[in-house]
């Protein structure tokens, strides 16, 4: 997983770039840990909380939607067991778009991980105010979490869509 901002679509690393500039000038700092996510890196953070039959499931139902090549990236990255991460697929977070973000608070030079910091909700704010989405805001909050967009992806594409953008944007390596 990168924590790259050169990782990021233009336009959307251009508005990051501002919205860390505007938390600095606040006296915030905030430090990028996830920025692109490949659809490996997805399928094991949805994967370590979900039981085996789910996958199964899940991948005919990709099958069955004409995703084929993301359904053989769930099952590629193989078991994996940890707490809940992500309700989001492989394709499915705008991660794997370059069009989302993950930061954390630095202070003192260790990350503070507390959603009611106040350098997260000046994160969050600063991110609004610049037409950007603040997990921040949701109803199952994710603080760290700034995306370009409000949308779902699921609202934007199909998943013979997602499927082809994904395979064509990290080369169609195969799972």
């Amino acid at each position: 997983m990168s924590r790259r901002l050169s990782d990021l679509e233009p336009d959307f690393r251009a508005a990051v770039e501002r919205l860390l500039s505007a938390c600095r000038a606040a006296g915030y700092e905030l430090r990028p840990f996830f920025t692109l996510r490949d659809p490996w890196d997805q399928a094991l953070l949805w994967r370590q909380s979900r039981p085996r039959p789910e996958i199964e499931r899940v991948a005919g139902q990709l099958r069955a939607r004409g995703a084929p090549w993301l359904a053989g990236v769930l099952e590629a990255v193989g078991p994996r067991n940890g707490r809940w991460a992500t309700n989001a697929l492989p394709g499915q977070s705008w991660h794997n778009h370059g069009l989302a973000l993950d930061c954390f608070v630095s202070e003192n030079g260790s990350a503070v991980w507390e959603a009611d910091h106040p350098g997260y909700q000046t994160y969050a704010a600063q991110a609004r105010a610049l037409g950007l989405t603040a997990g921040h805001f949701w109803a199952r909050r994710d603080s760290v979490h700034v995306q370009a967009r409000a949308s779902e992806v699921l609202e934007e594409y199909n998943w013979a869509e997602l499927d082809r953008l994904m395979r064509d944007r990290f080369n169609g390596r195969q799972p």
